[in-house]
C-alpha cells in the first residue's frame, strides 16, 4: 500500500518586528542598501547552519556554503531575508520558516500630558503627540512539494536542477511591510481655536520573490502639515453664517528598488516626489445647506528619466443640501 501524505497549502501573516533596520537609509548615489549586504551574507551563516542538521550535505569551503544549499535554495533565502530585515543574525533566527515563529507586538501611543503644562497651556487648549507603528511578516502563499523526499534519518535528500535540497514547502513570496502611522504627529488647537496638525510617516515594503531571486523594496516618506480655523458670524448672501476654512500641504517621496541576489544588482525602476496642497471653506448658509469653495494642487516629479513630471489643479464651488424628514 501507499502513505499519502497530507498536502498543505494557504498563506501565513503575523505582526512581527523590523524597527531595527527601519531608519537605514540607502546610498544616495547607487541606491546599495546595508540591510541587503547582510542579507547576502547571512545566507552563508544559514547554509551553514542548515548543512550541520543534515548527513547528506558537507560544507563546501571554497564557496562557504553547505552542499544542497546554495545561495539561490529556498530555505537558505528565507532564513536570511528574515535575519537582515528584522536586524538579527543568521544564528538566531529559526530556520522552520513560520512553524515555531511567535506574534511581535506592535504598537499605537497617544500621550497629551504636555497640555498641563504651564507655558505650554498658556499657549495651547490640546496639545497632543501620537506615534504609530505597525509590521507584519507575510508569506504570500504556500504548498507542499511534492518533489521533497527524506531519507530513514529524516533528512532531505532529493535535489532540484540547481543541485539544491528540494524544500518541503513551496513559497512563492515572503515579505515584509512596516508602517510609522506616524512616526511623530502633533495635533494643537490654540487659544483662538486655530487647528494646526504636523505630522512625518514612513513605510517600507521588502518582498522576496523565489521564482526570480530579487527582493523588491518600495519606500515612501511623507511630511504633512496643516490647519484650520473658524470665522464666527461671516456675513455673505445676507446672511451671517461660520466660515471654516482649512489647508493641509504634504510632501511624499516614493521609490520602488529591485535587489537581484545572483548578479548582485541593485536598480531603482520608479519613484517620485509628490507636493499636494489642498485648500477648502465651508460656509454653512443653514442646517440643510452648505456652500464649499475649495483649491487641489498635485505636482509629481518622477525620479527616474522614463517618466515625466505631472501637475493636476482642481479649483471649484459645490453646493450641498440635505433633504431631512
Amino acid at each position: 500500500y501507499y502513505l499519502v501524505e497530507p498536502i498543505n497549502t494557504g498563506n501565513f501573516s503575523m505582526t512581527f518586528l523590523t524597527f531595527n533596520t527601519a531608519f537605514i537609509a540607502d546610498d544616495d548615489v547607487d541606491r546599495s542598501s546595508e540591510v541587503f549586504e547582510n542579507f547576502l551574507e547571512e545566507r552563508k551563516t544559514i547554509s551553514k547552519r542548515l548543512g550541520e542538521q543534515n548527513d547528506n550535505s558537507e560544507f563546501e569551503e571554497e564557496s562557504a556554503f553547505s552542499d544542497g544549499y546554495g545561495g539561490t535554495s529556498q530555505d537558505v533565502l528565507i532564513p536570511a531575508f528574515i535575519a537582515a530585515y528584522s536586524g538579527k543574525s543568521g544564528e538566531d533566527v529559526s530556520l522552520k520558516n513560520f512553524k515555531n515563529f511567535i506574534p511581535l507586538p506592535n504598537w499605537r501611543i497617544t500621550y497629551d500630558g504636555l497640555s498641563k503644562l504651564a507655558f505650554v497651556n498658556r499657549m495651547f487648549k490640546k496639545f497632543t503627540l501620537t506615534h504609530g507603528y505597525t509590521s507584519k511578516l507575510n508569506y504570500g502563499s504556500f504548498t507542499s512539494n511534492l518533489l521533497h523526499e527524506k531519507d530513514n534519518s529524516g533528512d532531505a535528500f532529493s535535489r532540484d536542477l540547481t543541485n539544491n535540497f528540494v524544500p518541503e514547502l513551496s513559497i512563492a513570496t515572503v515579505s515584509v511591510t512596516e508602517q510609522f502611522s506616524p512616526l511623530l504627529g502633533v495635533d494643537m488647537t490654540l487659544n483662538n481655536n486655530m487647528l494646526v496638525t504636523v505630522g512625518f510617516k514612513k513605510n517600507r515594503n521588502a518582498s522576496l520573490s523565489m521564482s526570480n531571486n530579487q527582493i523588491t523594496e518600495i519606500k515612501g516618506t511623507e511630511w504633512n502639515v496643516g490647519t484650520g480655523y473658524k470665522f464666527r458670524n461671516v456675513r455673505l448672501l445676507k446672511k451671517s453664517a461660520d466660515l471654516d476654512t482649512r489647508i493641509d500641504v504634504g510632501v511624499r517621496d516614493n521609490n520602488t528598488v529591485v535587489r537581484r541576489i545572483v548578479e548582485n544588482v541593485t536598480q531603482l525602476t520608479s519613484g517620485q516626489r509628490i507636493l499636494s496642497i489642498k485648500l477648502t471653506a465651508d460656509y454653512r448658509i443653514s442646517s440643510s445647506l452648505n456652500l464649499r469653495a475649495f483649491y487641489d494642487y498635485i505636482s509629481t516629479k518622477p525620479f527616474v528619466s522614463n517618466t515625466f513630471p505631472t501637475t493636476n489643479t482642481n479649483v471649484g464651488i459645490s453646493i450641498r443640501f440635505t433633504f431631512s424628514q
